[in-house]
């Protein structure tokens, strides 16, 4: 008999829940928790630098280098697919380091700066037995 009085008297404590402001709490709980997180992120974007690279420069000198050495195809296949790579992981670092990077040739004007050399530099770098492309 104690179970069954115990059992009701839970359930005659759940009929008193108002499940409308259990609800509406939760939802002013879980808003608040989103606006701090995007507030977050918001201000992480702002601290971003953003820089440009000529990315069709260093490509252009290294096709040229590369046509200039008369290698055989299969060899200059393997040596430009290293340096694409190379120059996709060096742009991957600057944006893991919170910069924004954009293709040079893509921006009007700005005053952004350039860190074409330095992605030139890693990349050379990151090949090792690649030459640098420089004119």
């Amino acid at each position: 008999m104690k179970n069954i009085l115990a059992t009701q008297s839970l359930r005659g404590h759940m009929s008193a829940v108002n499940w409308t402001a259990v609800t509406l709490g939760l939802s002013m709980v879980g808003s608040a928790l989103w606006g701090v997180w995007a507030t977050d992120k918001l201000l992480a974007l702002d601290k971003r630098e953003v820089v440009t690279v000529q990315l069709s420069r260093i490509m252009g000198d290294f096709i040229e280098a590369e046509a200039r050495a008369g290698r055989p195809p299969e060899e200059t296949k393997m040596r430009v697919q290293a340096y694409l790579q190379a120059v996709e992981a060096s742009v991957e670092h600057l944006g893991r380091e919170g910069r924004t990077v954009l293709v040079a040739e893509a921006v009007v004007a700005g005053s952004t700066p350039d860190l074409t050399e330095a992605v030139r530099a890693d990349v050379a770098r990151r090949v090792g037995a690649i030459p640098d492309a420089r004119r």
